[in-house]
């Protein structure tokens, strides 16, 4: 056989690329130390600018520091402030080491004169220290004035200082010193500092700004040179790399590996590697001709013979497989009986199953048969392609989501662990066919051959014939599987709750009935408590409602740490669980209710949310408080409403008295519902009058209600009962109108105008269509809006302080006045007032009733109106019924009062006179 003589010798040319990509090599290196050398320059630059910051920064906050020391001596006269003022001032000019990391140092923290907030180091005045930073003569000129203007204010906080020092406690020395350190002319001495420092802060930015884009420019184009010789580099090696693989047809080690196997005799497979049309005339070219004249003899006369061999086993496997559908019981016996199949009666050398994790992408072994079947637990076996292990048949198959066919190893380029395997076993050939679940590849059936060549295309179409029987019977086998999943979850759904996991309300009844039926029969007592958090509804208004159900799922958690053993807790839906306590009494019921209270008052992580949640708990007692689950469950839920109506956090026993209140609360919700309709509601109106000539300016309009079967009944009674069942809507809204309507009648009656108070309950201020209401009542009713004024109870306001600013907002923009009713009863805070459209503050009865007598109250009626004067906001007291009040009020500059010293609630008519008299004046009349 004749050497095929090489096209492409080219060792010139060779030669002359190796010499390119060293001189490209060279330039890259200069490209790179040059990019490195202009970062380096940024760095420097940035780590300048942060040196100068940092001394800027110090500067100013010395200043700040003695502006604080000296207030805090003034105002405390701890002498501990006056040591740490004049050791602030001692380190910036040099006296006395300057502490380490002094830049983090905040001296009104320290407490302790003993410790020290950082080690001493060396004495340098700050100015020195601002001399050697590198600033500019311009910034260090600006900065030297700000050390002087610094100067000259320890000069004014000196004098401040000396003059607490020999003033001592005295007010008058105290106030001097305070307003030296106050004034205008100490704050214009202030900014004299910070000007110039502001200056200098502006200036080292902009010059550090300007130094670091001009090197980001250099640095740009030595990244641009790298980049572009780097491409030059990698271009010259590729070519290098061409003209050598040119020249031999493939890789060395391709080329070694042919002629081994060529020196051995090795003649039964074909090259790995394919010889390219362009390589006709390449060493492995010439060694692929040998090869393959020297085997094709030996091949053809195997070739008829061993098809028909393999054709006969693989049919006989493939009856197996349909046998083994049919008798198999679930998927690993089909797995096996199938792998089985394959190798004694297919004639493969190894045949598995695995199972894919779509998560992973491993492939886990569940079934397997034949030689070598270690393989299958000593190799990881993945379809991720980035992993080594993740580039075999089974991977290749899932690439393409179709069957995989190997004929020969040698000609596939699979990776290097798949091919030491299959020299190590002898294999030859090997496929991998996918197996689909709902659509997805759910795993592969694989098979390995010691014979070339092993799956033609008889072969193939009878495994895929036997791949998809088996993915027939998978189907069949989810089938089964749902539908004894479905059978559980009806079983599930039937007797616990889908969000807690808690028994429900069927497993309570039957739990519960079993419990008292046992307690019948064995004269034991029962305890059954009901829970139901407080404010869980603000949790799911605020937060949202995946946050509440987190709440309660963490909740249950706990409520099940509570339990005894034969105890059970069921949510019966919301916020709301039942406990059934068998053989507890009082005492028991007691315990278990302090241990559940304890559990949930321990903060709850919901997500990025800590919550702190409480719980309202009724108990009622078996045999004591009925027998059925029934009556227990009813009188549980009053014991707890009581709670509720208590203030919440607590648990309560069922008492006779509740079943009494629950009833007469009934009763009431049912008269109210018609007692508009009925004309059982009126209206009466208190009289409010102005300081000090007691004139009546406004009327505060009352709702009075009257029935047959109960008489007058009181609005501290009636009211919540309204509220708790949604009729103080309707309520509101006819008391609205009533009192707009008969300001209207006594304008038009030629009466001096007066302001009409309407009270808002919590729930009408919520409403969102509350401003267009009293809008519409207002135009309905012909009254101007500045005759109107709303009266918002404080503890309301304060509730939800962001939402009543905005219907406050609404009310204010429609000319509706606000005012604060029963004020300094609900903790306000200032930031939230002071953002309130209100103009009124009404001091709470419960302070005037004891002005009189009581220090206490006169201190907090005084710092009210005092406060509301400072915010611009009138006061108006009510509850005023004696003169004494009368006079003090006076004292005090209230604005205006209301209360029986003036006149008690009266109807229309009577006000009507009282309007016409036009003033008190203290008499008995009057005071009515």
């Amino acid at each position: 056989m004749k050497l095929p003589v090489s096209r492409q010798p080219a060792p010139k040319q060779f030669v002359s690329i190796l010499w390119a990509c060293f001189g490209a090599l060279f330039i890259v290196t200069v490209a790179f130390l040059l990019y490195v050398w202009t970062e380096k320059r940024i760095d420097h630059a940035n780590q300048q600018r942060y040196a100068s910051r940092t001394l800027i920064e110090e500067l100013r906050q010395s200043s700040d520091d003695l502006t604080r020391m000296a207030r805090s001596y003034v105002v405390t006269g701890d002498p501990q402030y006056r040591r740490q003022y004049q050791e602030v001032l001692d380190i910036r000019d040099g006296r006395v080491p300057r502490p380490q990391g002094y830049d983090n140092v905040y001296w009104d923290l320290v407490v302790d004169p003993a410790k020290r907030p950082r080690q001493p180091g060396a004495a340098v005045p700050l100015i020195d220290l601002l001399r050697q930073a590198g600033f500019t003569p311009g910034e260090l000129r600006l900065l030297t004035q700000a050390k002087d203007e610094s100067d000259r204010l320890t000069g004014i906080e000196n004098k401040a200082l000396a003059m607490r020092d020999f003033g001592g406690d005295d007010p008058d020395a105290l106030a001097a010193a305070r307003a030296m350190l106050y004034d205008a002319s100490y704050h214009r001495a202030k900014a004299a500092i910070m000007l110039p420092i502001a200056q200098v802060t502006e200036s080292v930015e902009r010059r550090t700004l300007h130094a670091v884009e001009n090197t980001a420019l250099q640095a740009n184009g030595a990244r641009l040179g790298f980049i572009l010789f780097a491409l030059v580099l990698v271009t010259l090696l590729w070519r290098a790399k061409r003209r050598l693989d040119a020249t031999l047809g493939c890789s060395v080690d391709q080329l070694q590996q042919e002629i081994l196997r060529l020196g051995r005799g090795d003649m039964t497979e074909p090259p790995p590697v394919p010889v390219p049309d362009n390589a006709r005339d390449s060493v492995l070219a010439w060694l692929a001709e040998s090869r393959h004249r020297l085997a094709s003899v030996a091949q053809e006369r195997t070739d008829a013979l061993a098809r028909a061999q393999r054709l006969g086993k693989l049919y006989a496997a493939l009856s197996q497989c349909n046998q083994a559908i049919v008798r198999s019981r679930d998927e690993q016996e089909l797995f096996a009986s199938v792998c089985d199949a394959v190798v004694s009666h297919g004639g493969m050398s190894l045949a598995w199953v695995g199972l894919l994790d779509p998560d992973s992408l491993r492939v886990t072994p569940v079934a397997g048969a034949g030689d070598h079947i270690d393989y299958l637990n000593q190799q990881p076996i993945s379809v991720d392609p980035a992993l080594p292990e993740g580039r075999g048949p089974a991977a290749a198959a899932y690439r393409d989501d179709a069957p995989f066919w190997c004929q020969d190893f040698g000609q596939v380029p699979l990776s290097p662990l798949w091919r030491q395997h299959s020299e190590r076993c002898g294999w030859r050939a090997a496929m991998s066919i996918p197996l689909h679940r709902h659509g997805a590849i759910t795993g592969f059936i694989s098979a390995y051959s010691t014979a070339a060549d092993a799956f033609d295309p008889e072969v193939q179409a009878l495994f895929s014939e036997m791949a998809s029987d088996i993915e027939f019977a998978l189907k069949n086998f989810d089938r089964e599987r749902q539908r004894e999943q479905t059978d559980e979850r009806i079983q599930y759904l039937a007797h616990f709750d889908t969000l807690t996991g808690l028994p429900n309300r069927a497993q309570l009844q039957e739990h519960t009935l079993r419990a008292l039926d046992q307690a019948r029969a064995q004269g034991a007592p029962l305890a059954l408590m009901m829970l139901d958090l407080d404010h869980f509804k603000d949790i799911n208004d605020s937060l949202g409602h995946s946050v509440g159900d987190g709440l309660l799922c963490e909740l249950a958690k706990r409520l099940r740490q509570g339990l005894r053993e034969g105890d059970m807790v069921a949510r019966l839906g919301g916020d709301e669980f039942i406990f059934v306590l068998q053989g507890a009494g009082a005492q028991e019921a007691t315990e278990a209710a302090r241990k559940i209270m304890e559990l949930i008052a321990q903060p709850f992580r919901v997500g990025m949310h800590d919550l702190k949640v409480t719980a309202s708990v009724g108990i009622a007692l078996c045999p004591d408080d009925g027998d059925d689950m029934e009556n227990l469950l009813q009188r549980a839920d009053a014991a707890m409403y009581q709670v509720k109506r208590a203030g919440r956090h607590d648990y309560r026993f069922f008492t006779a008295a509740m079943h009494q209140r629950a009833a007469r609360h009934l009763q009431l919700v049912n008269l109210l519902r018609y007692a508009i309709e009925r004309g059982q509601l009126r209206v009466v109106y208190q009289p409010q009058v102005a300081l000090p000539d007691q004139r009546i300016v406004g009327a505060e309009a009352l709702l009075r209600w009257t029935t047959p079967e109960l008489g007058d009944i009181s609005p501290v009674e009636f009211i919540p009962a309204a509220e708790d069942s949604g009729l103080i809507l309707p309520i509101g809204a006819w008391v609205l109108r009533q009192a707009v309507r008969q300001a209207r009648a006594w304008l038009d009656a030629g009466l001096p105008p007066l302001v009409m108070a309407v009270n808002l309950s919590a729930t009408q201020f919520r409403d969102t269509e509350l401003p267009e209401l009293v809008s519409q009542i207002l135009l309905e009713e012909g009254l101007p809006p500045e005759y109107l004024e709303l009266e918002l109870t404080e503890g309301v306001a304060l509730h939800d302080p962001q939402g009543a600013i905005t219907m406050m907002n609404h009310l204010h923009e429609r000319g509706i006045r606000m005012s604060i009713d029963d004020f300094g009863t609900g903790y306000s805070s200032l930031s939230h007032l002071k953002k309130f459209k209100v103009y009124k503050l009404k001091i709470d009865k419960s302070f005037v009733r004891d002005i009189s007598t009581d220090a206490e109250d006169k201190a907090i009626v005084s710092a009210i109106i005092n406060m509301a004067r400072s915010l611009g906001l009138k006061t108006i007291a009510e509850g005023v019924e004696t003169a004494e009040q009368l006079a003090f009020l006076r004292q005090q500059d209230c604005d205006e009062m209301q209360g029986f010293y003036f006149s008690k609630p009266v109807d229309a008519e009577e006000f009507r006179g009282l309007l016409a008299d036009h003033a008190f004046h203290g008499s008995p009349r009057a005071r009515g």
